[in-house]
């Protein structure tokens, strides 16, 4: 570990004044005419991070959430802070500005947008009655607001969203093997009422299901996931894309088994289990880009792309070794193989500086740790510990 004391209690001081100072929350400043094509910081979803990471990249470090407390990792001391300044604090109730109580939270979704953190949580009223809110966390002193409204409930549903350009994009729901329907709806931040949200995209199917929620640039990308009859017989995905300002639907991919990712006006995508292809979004021209041994979870950061073959070690025993394949970005060519500490650890991916994994202990708790991307060069590299 890269720290120092000096460095924690310099650290320590200035996140104590963040908290005595700053307003009690964010104003929501949104850009929901956004036209550019390219990526824009600080509005765009930060698809290169897994959507169930519960990790968010800010200007300065990391955010993450682990066994419900939010941490702040310093990317240049390497040091890892839990969010509370509380002398003697147990950081086990509302009091505590690091705790989020799965009685009021649902953490497993954290996601960065203008200088503040969005998390999913509800309130309870009447018989059970959940209503679902994503809220806003203060990078300024932690404390959380409403920040839109997204559904009432008679309990948690399995919920998925992003935000991407001012909207908060979601789904929730479980899968039924029988005919279904599946929705995708949008709420702007800052909308509190029901009568805001809108239904871009409705899939009636047996066992109708989304999964690979992403977007980038003026599009919103997503699986469709269904089968022929309830006895679970022809299982069938679809890559599709949904224009933000038009609402226009397009099949991408009308059949795809594996995973994808959206990027700079193109599209990686598994052809197959050991072939990666690259879609021109412009010209929709699709051509070879490298070869794999996957089929693999997929990633990229400006300069390189990630495959981690841990989806192929759950399809085929026989595949023991783990490991992330780095490819580069421009030429489709190997660069290095990555190893994680443990086997079963699981990949976050992350920005152009690190690569974030997590994983189980023997008691059950989550612990994350990095490796620098300068590093993955060497032969031997440090396994970083953050929490």
């Amino acid at each position: 570990m890269k720290s120092k004391l000096s460095c924690c209690i310099i650290l320590c001081i200035i996140f104590t004044a963040s908290l005595l100072s700053g307003c009690s929350h964010n104003k929501i400043q949104i850009n929901a005419n956004q036209l550019s094509d390219d990526y824009i910081l600080n509005e765009d979803c930060q698809n290169y991070l897994d959507l169930y990471a519960n990790i968010a990249m800010t200007d300065k470090g990391y955010y993450f959430i682990n066994n419900n407390l939010l941490y702040y990792f310093n990317s240049d001391t390497y040091d890892a802070v839990l969010v509370c300044n509380r002398i003697n604090c147990e950081h086990n109730n509302d009091n505590c500005t690091a705790f989020f109580s799965m009685f009021n939270f649902y953490p497993l979704q954290l996601t960065y947008y203008n200088n503040a953190l969005y998390v999913l949580g509800w309130e309870v009223t009447g018989a059970n009655i959940h209503h679902n809110y994503i809220y806003q966390i203060s990078l300024e002193n932690y404390k959380r607001n409403k920040a839109a409204f997204l559904y009432d409930s008679n309990g948690l549903d399995s919920t998925s969203f992003i935000l991407h350009r001012g909207y908060v994009y979601f789904t929730y729901g479980s899968t039924a093997m029988r005919e279904s329907k599946k929705t995708l709806y949008r709420t702007k931040l800052g909308s509190l009422k029901n009568d805001t949200v809108e239904t871009i995209f409705e899939f009636n199917a047996i066992g109708s299901d989304f999964f690979g929620l992403s977007a980038y640039g003026n599009n919103i990308y997503f699986t469709t996931a269904s089968y022929e009859d309830t006895e679970g017989n022809g299982y069938k995905t679809s890559l599709r894309s949904i224009d933000i300002h038009t609402l226009e639907t397009q099949t991408v991919l009308d059949s795809t088994q594996y995973s994808y990712f959206a990027d700079d006006k193109c599209i990686y995508y598994e052809k197959d289990r050991n072939t990666v292809n690259i879609i021109n979004t412009d010209t929709n021209d699709e051509k070879l880009f490298c070869n794999i041994d996957g089929p693999c979870y997929i990633s990229a950061d400006d300069n390189y792309l990630y495959f981690d073959n841990q989806q192929a070690m759950y399809i085929d025993d026989s595949i023991t070794e783990r490991k992330i394949t780095v490819i580069d970005k421009k030429t489709g060519k190997f660069i290095v193989s990555v190893v994680p500490k443990n086997t079963d650890d699981e990949c976050l991916f992350g920005g152009n500086d690190f690569m974030f994994f997590r994983e189980i202990t023997n008691e059950g708790l989550m612990k994350y740790y990095l490796i620098d991307k300068a590093d993955m060069f060497r032969d031997e590299f440090d396994y970083i510990d953050i929490s």
